[in-house]
């Protein structure tokens, strides 16, 4: 695990036995993905449309889970919870905060990947 990011990216390509950059290119679409996705929920946010939040959320949920950045995945979770009650007030706090989270995340990866000589391709 290389101790300058908080992901271990690394055990991930070691773990599906691809190269890093290979796993470079599937953290480029994970990127693009979840911004795609947030812009997404902020509109569905704006139109208080919580069958389309819940698809979004569970949509990075998963995908989060599957690339193990856990951090996104735990504001997943609790977003899952808050969608349930349909509190919009709560929904937008803690949409606010994973918006930071992933903003964070994608930062934190995009370093990673620059500091190994590749650059993701994040639109």
């Amino acid at each position: 695990m290389d101790s300058n990011c908080r992901y271990d990216l690394q055990g991930f390509s070691d773990d599906l036995g691809l190269s890093i950059e290979e796993v470079a290119n599937l953290f480029s679409d994970l990127i693009i993905e979840i911004k795609s996705e947030i812009y997404k929920m902020k509109i569905y946010l704006n139109e208080k449309d919580l069958e389309e939040l819940r698809r979004v959320n569970h949509n990075i949920k998963g995908i989060s889970a599957n690339y193990r950045i856990l951090d996104i995945y735990k504001e997943t979770h609790t977003i899952s919870d808050a969608l349930k009650i349909g509190d919009f007030q709560a929904l937008k706090i803690l949409y606010q905060d994973f918006f930071i989270v992933s903003e964070n995340a994608i930062q934190e990866i995009t370093c990673y990947f620059e500091r190994k000589g590749l650059v993701l391709n994040k639109l």
